[in-house]
């Protein structure tokens, strides 16, 4: 998988249930994955999961698109929007991710201050 594609598989899990995201976490994340963004640190896939769950009650609808990645040796930034349903932007940033036998393990998450975001 590319990482391009492993960065849009992995944004898709953030809006999938909780049935349909297990099986995605396994495949896009390390025995060991690690998240960290301005809300705090998690670890583990039951952790992170669990904070996916989180963000759905609380953007009912949100989802990531992934709109660039740059990648080498492992290491990639991907460049994010997370939109509501209806398409608006509600915030965008950029993810840090380490590499490992094709699945992310260490993911670190940037918010854009939200008076830069566009207008659309």
């Amino acid at each position: 998988m590319t990482p391009e594609a492993l960065w849009n598989r992995y944004a898709a899990i953030w809006s999938l249930d909780a049935d349909a995201r297990e099986p995605e976490m396994l495949a896009c994340l390390a025995d060991d994955v690690t998240y960290c963004g301005p809300h705090g640190a998690i670890a583990g896939r039951a952790g992170l999961s669990a904070y996916m769950a989180g963000f759905q009650e609380s953007v009912p609808g949100g989802r990531f698109k992934i709109l660039s990645v740059l990648h080498h040796n492992e290491r990639s930034l991907a460049r994010w929007a997370l939109r509501r349903e209806d398409e608006r932007v509600l915030q965008t940033g950029t993810s840090f991710g380490v590499i490992s036998d094709g699945r992310l393990g260490a993911i670190t998450g940037f918010f854009d201050p939200l008076a830069e975001q566009p207008h659309e």
